[in-house]
C-alpha cells in the first residue's frame, strides 16, 4: 500500500501529464509540506510554478534550492539554480551578487568578474557610489593582478576621499605595470600621481624601493637605470642600487657603484665604507688598507665607527698578523668601547713586535702616523681622489646609465610574456577630479579611465582574462556547462563549453556538447555545421563515433531517418558496443543480426 506522500506524488505527475498544471502545483506543495528536503520534487514544482506564471513563488522555491547546494558546497549546482531566478528577474541586483559570489567561491574568476561587473554597472546607473565602491573591492579581491581594476579602484578611493588607500593602490598598480614592461603606462601613471597627490614627489622611487624590498632586486634595477641616468645627483636612487647590489650578492659590481656615487657625493661616509667593505669582501687587502689610509680618520669623526670595527674584524680574518690592520683594529675597538678586545689586540701587537724585534720595522704609511690617535687629525685625507668637472660628471652619468655591467649588471629583466590584460594608460585621458561629479549620464560598460579593450568579451556575459585555461579551471568550466545543459540553460551551457574548449585536451568534447545544446534548442543547421567541422582525418576512433553519433541525431532530428539510419550503422561497423547505437539499428529495423530468442522458432530440415 503506497503512502500519501507517493500517492500525492503520482497526482502531480498525472496531472502534469494532464495538462492540469494548477493541481499539480498544488499536489507538490502537499508533498513538500510533508517532506521539506526533496530537492527534487521542489525543482519539479518550481518549473511548475514558472509554466502558470507565479514567477515570485518558483523564485522563492529556487532560492530555497540554491541555499542548499551552496550551504554543502554544491557550487555548480547552486549557479545553474540561479541562473534560472536570474533568467526570471534579470534586472535583480541581489542575484546578480549572489551568483558572482558562488562563482568566486568555486574559482571561475572570470564568470565572478562578469557578474561583478553587470552589478557595478548597475551601481554606477543609480549613482550609488558607496555600493559600486564594494563591488570594485570585491573584483579586486578576485582578481589582484588585474591592472584595469586597480586602476578604477584606485581613482574610485580618491574621489570617495579615501587618500590613503587611493595612493597605496596606485602604488601597486606602477609596481604590476614596471614588472610587466609597460614603460609607456608606467610614466603616465607617475603623470597621473603628480596630479593627484603633488605633494608625492618621488612616486616612483617609493614604488621601486617597495620592488626592492619585496626581493625583485633585479627587475627594480632596470627602472633605477632609468631615474639615475635622468637624475644622477639623486642620492637617494644611488642608495636604492648600492641596496639592490647587496640583494643580488655582487660585491665587483657593488664596488663600481661605491666608486661612481663617491664621485657626485664625495663627502658621503656610507659610500666610502661601504667601498672599502667590498674590496674586504673580495679578500683585496692592500686595496682596502689604501682606502682605509684615506678614509679612515673621517669615518671615525662621522661617528661610524661599528663599521670600522666590522671593516678590520674581516680584514684581521684575512691576514691575522699585519701589524697595521692589528692596530686600526685596535683604535676601533678602543672608540666603540670594546676595551677587552682592544687590549687583547694590544698584547698581539706586543708579541708581533718582539718577534720581530730583530727585523727591519715595516714602512709607516705616510698618512697615518705611527701610533697617533685619530683625534690628532689626518691630513690629505682625500689626496687622490678624482673629482671630475661638471661637464665630466653629466657624461659619466650617461655611461652609467647605459651600461648595464656598471648600473644593472649583466641580469637582463624576464620577458612577461604571460601578460593576460593590456592596460593602454597612454590612450587613458585622466578626467580632472574637480569636474566629475558635474557630468551627467549611465556610464557606458567600463568607464575610463579603464582601457574597455581589456574587459572585451566574446560574449556578453564574460570577461576575458586570457588566451589559455589550466586543467582546474577548464574542468570547472565544464562541469558548469554539464549542469545549465540537464536544466535547460543552453545559452549558458555553451558559454562555458566555450571556455572550457582552451583546454585541448577537452576541445572535442566541448565541442560536441555545443552541438549537443544547438540540437535541442531546435538549431538543426547550426549543430550540424560545428559536427561537419569537427569531421577531420587526425581524429581517433572514438571521436568519430562520437561525431557521427550526435551527426545522426542532428539527422534524425532534421527527419533524415535513412541519413541518420547509415551513420549509425557505420559506428556500428567499427564499433558495435559504442552507446545505444546496436539497440537504435534494431528498433529501425536496420540490423540483419538474430538475437539467440529469434532463432528458437528455426529448425535446419
Amino acid at each position: 500500500m503506497s503512502s500519501p506522500k507517493d500517492k500525492l506524488i503520482e497526482d502531480a505527475q498525472k496531472y502534469t501529464q494532464r495538462g492540469q498544471l494548477d493541481k499539480a502545483v498544488k499536489a507538490y506543495v502537499q508533498v513538500l509540506s510533508l517532506e521539506p528536503s526533496a530537492i527534487n520534487l521542489r525543482q519539479k514544482l518550481a518549473e511548475l510554478l514558472v509554466k502558470v506564471g507565479q514567477p515570485d513563488a518558483a523564485r522563492t522555491e529556487y532560492e530555497t534550492i540554491g541555499k542548499h547546494y551552496a550551504s554543502n558546497g554544491f557550487y555548480l549546482k547552486a549557479i545553474a539554480v540561479h541562473k534560472q531566478v536570474q533568467k526570471l528577474f534579470p534586472s535583480d541586483i541581489t542575484t546578480t551578487l549572489t551568483l558572482a559570489g558562488l562563482n568566486e567561491k568555486h574559482g571561475l574568476v572570470g564568470n565572478a568578474l562578469a557578474e561583478y561587473k553587470l552589478a557595478y554597472d548597475y551601481y554606477e546607473r543609480e549613482s550609488n557610489s558607496a555600493e559600486s565602491l564594494k563591488v570594485l573591492e570585491k573584483m579586486q579581491n578576485v582578481d589582484p593582478q588585474n591592472a584595469n581594476i586597480k586602476l578604477k579602484l584606485a581613482e574610485a578611493y580618491f574621489r570617495a576621499g579615501k587618500t590613503e588607500e587611493s595612493y597605496a593602490l596606485f602604488k601597486q598598480l606602477a609596481l604590476l605595470l614596471h614588472e610587466r614592461g609597460d614603460s609607456g603606462p608606467f610614466a603616465n601613471l607617475n603623470t597621473r600621481i603628480q596630479q593627484l597627490f603633488p605633494g608625492k614627489t618621488e612616486f616612483i622611487v617609493e614604488v621601486l624601493a617597495n620592488q626592492l624590498e619585496e626581493g625583485n632586486a633585479a627587475k627594480a634595477l632596470g627602472g633605477l637605470q632609468t631615474l639615475l641616468k635622468n637624475n644622477p645627483r639623486d642620492k637617494k636612487i644611488w642608495e636604492l642600487i648600492v641596496r639592490a647590489y647587496r640583494r643580488l650578492d655582487q660585491p665587483q659590481r657593488l664596488t663600481q657603484v661605491f666608486q661612481h656615487f663617491l664621485r657626485y657625493f664625495p663627502d658621503e661616509v656610507s659610500a666610502k665604507t661601504g667601498l672599502i667593505t667590498c674590496h674586504a669582501d673580495q679578500k683585496d687587502v692592500k686595496g682596502a688598507l689604501g682606502l682605509l689610509d684615506r678614509y679612515e680618520q673621517e669615518v671615525a669623526s662621522s661617528g661610524a665607527c661599528d663599521e670600522l670595527v666590522a671593516i678590520y674584524r674581516k680584514l684581521a680574518e684575512l691576514d691575522p698578523i699585519n701589524p697595521r690592520i692589528l692596530e686600526g683594529f685596535q683604535r676601533a675597538c678602543k672608540a666603540v668601547g670594546m676595551l677587552d678586545e682592544a687590549a687583547h689586540l694590544a698584547s698581539k701587537i706586543e708579541t708581533l713586535q718582539k718577534l720581530s724585534s730583530n727585523a727591519v720595522a715595516p714602512p709607516v704609511p705616510v698618512d697615518v702616523p705611527a701610533g697617533e690617535d685619530w683625534e690628532s687629525g689626518i691630513e690629505g685625507a682625500d689626496a687622490g681622489v678624482y673629482m671630475p668637472d661638471e661637464n665630466e660628471l653629466v657624461a659619466e652619468s650617461e655611461s652609467i646609465a647605459d651600461d648595464p655591467s656598471v648600473v644593472c649588471g649583466a641580469e637582463t629583466l624576464p620577458d612577461e610574456s604571460e601578460i593576460e590584460i593590456e592596460v593602454d594608460i597612454d590612450d587613458f585621458p585622466f578626467e580632472d577630479t574637480a569636474t566629475e561629479k558635474e557630468e551627467t549620464g549611465a556610464p557606458d560598460g567600463w568607464a575610463e579611465p579603464f582601457d574597455d579593450g581589456a574587459m572585451a568579451s566574446p560574449t556578453p556575459r564574460s570577461v576575458r582574462f586570457g588566451s589559455s585555461l589550466d586543467g582546474s579551471d577548464a574542468q570547472s568550466h565544464y562541469d558548469l556547462g554539464v549542469a545549465f545543459k540537464e536544466m535547460g540553460l543552453y545559452d549558458e551551457a555553451i558559454n562555458e563549453f566555450r571556455q572550457a574548449a582552451g583546454d585541448p585536451a577537452r576541445k572535442i568534447a566541448c565541442s560536441l556538447l555545443q552541438a549537443a545544446c544547438l540540437r535541442e534548442r531546435g538549431e538543426l543547421a547550426a549543430a550540424q555545421g560545428i559536427l561537419n567541422a569537427l569531421m577531420k582525418p587526425e581524429l581517433n576512433l572514438e571521436d568519430v563515433c562520437a561525431v557521427k553519433y550526435e551527426l545522426a541525431l542532428v539527422l534524425e532530428a532534421q527527419g533524415d531517418n535513412e541519413g541518420a539510419a547509415g551513420l549509425m550503422a557505420e559506428i556500428d561497423s567499427v564499433n558495435a558496443d559504442f552507446r545505444d547505437v546496436h539497440a537504435r539499428l534494431k528498433n529501425a529495423g536496420g540490423s540483419l543480426e538474430f538475437s539467440d530468442e529469434e532463432l528458437q522458432d528455426f529448425e535446419l530440415k
